[in-house]
């Protein structure tokens, strides 16, 4: 039996895989981590996982020498805006290697950025489409947007240029309006993004009351960094979120996924800083014309009830005379009224009232024989003694057709 030094043994590897492949491969996969090292090399590592459970099912050392790297690099920067990083899904154009000290890599010869934007591009609408598909994709933009727009909480690192930027815009503007802002720190690069934003959105969310609005801004980032932030969890965290959000985390000519569901997107933090000043300006504006107007409108509104009221001490007058004339006939009219029930008028028209006991008799039933009546008619009474009474029938009431 043949005995091998280990040596020798990934010696025999090398050979067989370099006449067995010596020729080169375009492999796909995602950058599980990647470096620049000493001398300009990149080093890295490929994996590929498993679409149906996401664990990795193959991996492989990575390599790219300084001159290649150098010219990758900046084509593939300029094709897709990203750098070469862990996250990113690459198509590159490998030669396979064995080093009996190192053992299996694969020595990258070119790169395929138009694969990387693609699946880029392809990530951000899967994203969009779940939005959409749980109904909360415009869930932000239906928002009402308040009337002050002055207590402004911050999403950025207090690091940031653009922060800075976006401070010394809202503070200085020329208008003189005064603004409360809080910053929520939180990271603005790197994998940690979306965990790190979605923190300080909950926080602020917790005291939605104190604010009027919620501000994401980035600013003085890499172009390749933008790619963090297309996550379905921050998205989600952004649509829902209480308080309208301004975003200004991107370039001229990029737009992220938080951009798409925030309720307005700038490209830049001075850009949202100069709409939330425009914002209040405009509310300023408003109030001062009302200022102007108020005075104006009030004097017209006492000239009109001075007019009112000399017009009304006008018609007084003839209105005082009218309701007098109105009483005086309503007087005479109940004088006569009172003459027309005179008992004596009555009584010289041949009617007579009889009396017994100090009061009127008014039924048969209430007079018996033998009783002093006194009969009073005009010009006097006659005073007798009742002989006999008679009940007279009342007549037949005729029945109407």
């Amino acid at each position: 039996m043949q005995t091998y030094t280990l040596h020798e043994l990934n010696a025999h590897v090398r050979t067989l895989i370099e006449e067995g492949m010596d020729g080169t491969y375009w492999v796909q996969g995602e950058l599980m981590e990647g470096r620049e090292g000493y001398g300009g090399h990149f080093y890295g590592e490929m994996v590929e996982k498993s679409e149906a459970t996401g664990n990795i099912v193959a991996r492989a050392r990575i390599t790219i020498w300084a001159r290649t790297y150098s010219i990758l690099a900046l084509r593939f920067r300029r094709e897709t805006g990203q750098s070469l990083r862990a996250g990113l899904r690459v198509l590159m154009q490998v030669r396979v290697t064995f080093n009996e000290l190192y053992g299996y890599s694969l020595n990258v010869l070119d790169i395929d950025g138009t694969y990387t934007l693609g699946d880029m591009a392809k990530r951000r609408q899967e994203i969009l489409q779940r939005l959409e598909a749980d109904g909360i994709i415009n869930d932000n933009k239906t928002l009402a947007l308040p009337t002050l727009l002055r207590r402004i909480a911050v999403v950025s690192s207090a690091t940031a240029a653009g922060y800075g930027d976006f401070s010394r815009q809202l503070m200085d503007n020329g208008y003189g309006l005064a603004f409360r802002l809080k910053l929520f720190p939180a990271v603005m690069q790197g994998t940690q993004v979306p965990e790190s934003i979605s923190l300080a959105l909950t926080a602020i969310a917790d005291d939605a009351d104190e604010w009027d609005a919620v501000v994401i801004i980035r600013g003085g980032g890499a172009t390749s960094d933008l790619s963090d932030y297309d996550s379905y969890s921050l998205a989600a965290c952004i649509a829902q979120h209480p308080l309208p959000v301004f975003t200004g985390i991107g370039h001229d000519r990029d737009e992220t996924v938080p951009d798409r569901v925030a309720h307005m997107a700038f490209k830049t933090p001075t850009a949202v800083a100069a709409f939330i000043v425009e914002h209040q300006a405009s509310l300023l504006s408003e109030l001062q014309d009302l200022q102007q107007r108020i005075p104006a409108a009030a004097c017209q509104l006492l000239q009109h009830g001075r007019q009112r009221m000399a017009l009304l001490q006008q018609r007084i007058p003839s209105m005082a005379t009218l309701l007098l004339e109105r009483h005086r006939h309503r007087v005479d009219m109940l004088e006569q009224h009172l003459k027309s029930m005179n008992p004596d008028l009555l009584l010289s028209r041949g009617y007579t009232i009889t009396m017994a006991g100090g009061r009127i008799l008014t039924d048969i039933a209430d007079v018996a024989e033998g009783t002093l009546v006194t009969t009073r008619m005009h010009g006097g009474e006659i005073i007798s003694s009742v002989r006999e009474t008679r009940r007279i029938p009342a007549p037949d009431v005729l029945e109407q057709p």
